[in-house]
């Protein structure tokens, strides 16, 4: 039995003070995009699963069309936009900013509320991510900015020969046991510990590493970790990246990522999301 005032698990109720909340940061963000040049882009609730990202996927809400496709519901926004300027809105706009406020959604009945901005052909995250930085601030909120650079864990694989699962568990036990300068790279935390592994590090990782410096520099954030050694969140985050925490939650996430058109690699771009329900939460506590 099912009564009337049970939601499904995983589904989201705002009304009075939250829903206000909800709007308020909406109405922040959507200010600071259209300040910095970016325009909105609503995306299909439902897409043909191919466009999914990883069909294998077992998060994925799936569906059948009427003509007996396979549809999903929209897991990933990033993706699903970017596919859709690049193919379709190219056609009539040569916009490459473009910011979206928008539920995703994952099996079996999880939503999760995003306000998120993309730059097509962005070759630097650093504006992108101080623009995150900005919103969360307008807020009041300052939570820990964590950047890390995913193409370091790919190069100390590749030279150490270590499997790469090794990074992706973050399995700190065992990286202290590898060769001493992935042993050192755990240890990194602020800019001071940055600066001494870049100078103590093999040449074929110090490139990477300044430009991780270099990334935090443009903003300056007070409440800055790195974290040469983390392992991306998203499949597509091959190069820098970042997110925005406080406890336990994460409040925003981006980075960079390559756009595909016909296979072929082609556009270097960049965004973040920022968790709404999160945020939320944290400003009523």
């Amino acid at each position: 039995m099912i009564l009337e005032h049970e939601l499904p698990q995983g589904s989201k109720l705002y009304f009075d003070t939250a829903a206000k909340l909800k709007r308020d940061i909406e109405s922040c963000a959507i200010r600071a995009f259209y300040e910095n040049d970016y325009k909105e882009i609503v995306t299909p609730t439902f897409s043909f699963l191919e466009h999914q990202g990883d069909i294998f996927n077992r998060e994925l809400v799936r569906l059948s069309s009427e003509s007996n496709h396979q549809i999903g519901l929209r897991y990933d926004t990033t993706l699903d936009a970017m596919r859709i300027v690049t193919k379709r809105i190219t056609r009539s706009s040569e916009h490459k900013k473009w910011f979206y406020i928008q539920p995703v959604f994952s099996y079996p009945t999880t939503e999760i509320h995003q306000i998120g901005a993309e730059h097509l052909g962005g070759e630097s995250l650093s504006p992108v991510m101080c623009l995150g930085i900005g919103i969360l601030a307008e807020l009041g909120l300052k939570p820990f900015l964590q950047i890390s650079n995913m193409k370091i864990p790919l190069l100390c694989a590749k030279h150490s020969g270590v499997n790469l699962e090794v990074f992706a568990s973050n399995n700190v036990e065992q990286l202290l046991q590898m060769p001493s300068y992935i042993a050192n790279l755990t240890r990194v935390k602020t800019k001071q510990d940055l600066i001494k592994a870049i100078a103590d590090s093999p040449v074929f990782l110090k490139g990477e590493l300044e430009r991780l410096l270099e990334c935090a520099s443009y903003c300056e954030y007070e409440n800055s970790i790195f974290s040469p050694l983390a392992y991306a969140p998203s499949s597509y985050y091959g190069d820098l990246f970042f997110r925005m925490f406080l406890g336990n939650a994460t409040l925003l996430q981006g980075g960079k990522y390559s756009v595909f058109e016909d296979g072929v690699e082609s556009v270097s771009s960049c965004g973040f999301a920022i968790y709404t329900d999160e945020v939320v939460e944290c400003l009523l506590a």
